[in-house]
C-alpha cells in the first residue's frame, strides 16, 4: 500500500513539477487519481521527460478508449461477462483488490468469439472496475489503496494454450497496455499450478514485463502456493478452491456465484467458421498423410532465441501435431519431446502457434495420421523461422 506522505523532498518536487506540465491535459476522471503522478514518475524513476512521455501517451490512449466513460457507456459482449475467466474474489488483509485469473480458459473460443477491439475495451472495463473498488476500499480503510494482488492460475493450461500465436499476442498485448496506463498497480503476483507448458508460454513474455514488476511475481508449482495466499488473505475470504474458507451459499467451494472458471466457450457465440483460406496463401505448403502415417519436417535453428512458427489446417477432421528437438548423445542423435503429440481441430480456424528456441540446433515439427484408420488428411501449413529481433 502506496502513502504519498511519505514521499521524499526531491520525489515531492518531482511530482510538483510533472503536475505543471501536464495539469492541463489530463482528462477529468485522472485528476481525481491521488497518486497519479507519483505512479508514473516511479515506473520511470523520477525522470519528469520520461514520465511526461510517458503519460502523454497513456492520456491520448484513454481518450481513445473512452476511459473516463467506459463504465457507464460500454456494454461488454454476453460471451465475455459468462466466460472470460477474470475475476476479483477477494481484498487482501491490507484492503487491496485480489483479481484471480484461470489461464485454462477456451482463449480460442473467446478469440473466435469477439473482435479485438471489445476484448481491448473488456480489460479496460474490467480494471477501471477495480479502480473504483480501490477508490471505495481507501474511504473505508481512511488510506489509500492503489494496487491489487494478481493471481494467475496455469492448472489445465495445454500445449496449444501455451504456444497459440493469437493467445500469446493478446496476453502480451494486455501486458503492454496495464504496464503503460497503469504503472505501479501491481502488488505481487502469483503464479500457481505452473506446468512445462508454463515455461514455453512465460519464455515470451518475460521479455515485454517490466523489471518492477518482474521482481512482484512469485512463482508455484503444485504446493506452497496456499499457505502463501492464506499469509495475505483473510480465510473467510479467499475461496474454497484456492485453499480458503469461503464458499458460495450452498456450500460450492468453486464458489461460482462470483468466480469466472475455465470453460468451453459454445460455438453458436463463434462469429463464423473458417472459410479454409490458408491453403490460397502465398508460401504455403500442401502434405496429405493417408491413414496410419505420419511427417516429420526438420528445420535447423542456428542462432539461439530465434523463433519457430507455425500456421496450419486440415480441410477437414484433426490430425496430430508435435515438436520435438535433436539431441546428440554418446555419437547417437534422439529427438527430445518439446510439445507432446497433440490432436489438433481447425474446423473454425487455422492453428498459429510459436515455440521460442533458447538453444540452436535442428527442431523437428511432426503431423501424424497414424490413429485414422480410414480418412486421409490434406493439411496446408506454413512454417518460419524468425531470428530473435522480430519479436
Amino acid at each position: 500500500m502506496m502513502s504519498l506522505e511519505s514521499v521524499t523532498t526531491d520525489e515531492r518536487v518531482a511530482i510538483e513539477e510533472l503536475k505543471r506540465r501536464m495539469e492541463k491535459e489530463i482528462t477529468p476522471k485522472m485528476r481525481e487519481d491521488r497518486s497519479l503522478y507519483y505512479r508514473f514518475l516511479k515506473a520511470r524513476d523520477f525522470n519528469v521527460k520520461n514520465a511526461e512521455d510517458m503519460l502523454r501517451k497513456s492520456t491520448a490512449w484513454r481518450k481513445e478508449f473512452e476511459v473516463d466513460t467506459i463504465l457507464e457507456n460500454y456494454k461488454p459482449p454476453e460471451v465475455l461477462v459468462k466466460y472470460f475467466p477474470v475475476s476479483v474474489i477477494a481484498c487482501d488483509k491490507e484492503g487491496s483488490p485480489v483479481i484471480y485469473h484461470d489461464m485454462a480458459g477456451d482463449e480460442i473460443g473467446i478469440l473466435s468469439s469477439v473482435k479485438k477491439i471489445d476484448l481491448i475495451k473488456y480489460s479496460i472495463y474490467q480494471y477501471e472496475k477495480v479502480l473504483e473498488l480501490m477508490n471505495e476500499q481507501s474511504k473505508k480503510l481512511g488510506t489509500v489503496v492503489s494496487t491489487s494482488v494478481q493471481i494467475y492460475n496455469f492448472e489445465g493450461v495445454t500445449f496449444a494454450k501455451a504456444t497459440n500465436k493469437r493467445s500469446l499476442e493478446m496476453f502480451m498485448m494486455a501486458i503492454s497496455i496495464f504496464q503503460d496506463n497503469y504503472p505501479e498497480r501491481i502488488k505481487s503476483i502469483y503464479d500457481i499450478n505452473t506446468s512445462r507448458y508454463f515455461s514455453i508460454l512465460f519464455a515470451f513474455i518475460k521479455v515485454i514485463i517490466a523489471p518492477a514488476v518482474f521482481k512482484k511475481i512469485n512463482f508455484f508449482g503444485k504446493d506452497g502456493w496456499q499457505e502463501a495466499l492464506l499469509d495475505i488473505i483473510d480465510a473467510d475470504d479467499l475461496p474454497g478452491f484456492l485453499g480458503g474458507k469461503k464458499t458460495d451459499p450452498d456450500g460450492n467451494p468453486l464458489c461460482q456465484s462470483f468466480v469466472i472458471h475455465s470453460q468451453e466457450v459454445p460455438k453458436h457465440y463463434y462469429l463464423k467458421k473458417s472459410e479454409k483460406q490458408l491453403s490460397k496463401s502465398s508460401g504455403v505448403k500442401k502434405l496429405t498423410l493417408f491413414p496410419f502415417s505420419k511427417e516429420k519436417i526438420s528445420f535447423e535453428i542456428k542462432e539461439a532465441n530465434s523463433f519457430l512458427e507455425w500456421e496450419f489446417e486440415t480441410k477437414s477432421r484433426d490430425i496430430g501435431f508435435g515438436l520435438c528437438c535433436e539431441e546428440n548423445s554418446e555419437n547417437e542423435n534422439t529427438l527430445v519431446e518439446i510439445i507432446p503429440n497433440q490432436r489438433i481441430d481447425t474446423y473454425y480456424e487455422p492453428e498459429t502457434g510459436i515455440f521460442k528456441c533458447e538453444n540452436p540446433g535442428i527442431y523437428v515439427i511432426s503431423f501424424d495420421n497414424s490413429y485414422s484408420w480410414i480418412h486421409a488428411k490434406e493439411i496446408y501449413y506454413r512454417i518460419r523461422i524468425l531470428p530473435p529481433t522480430e519479436m
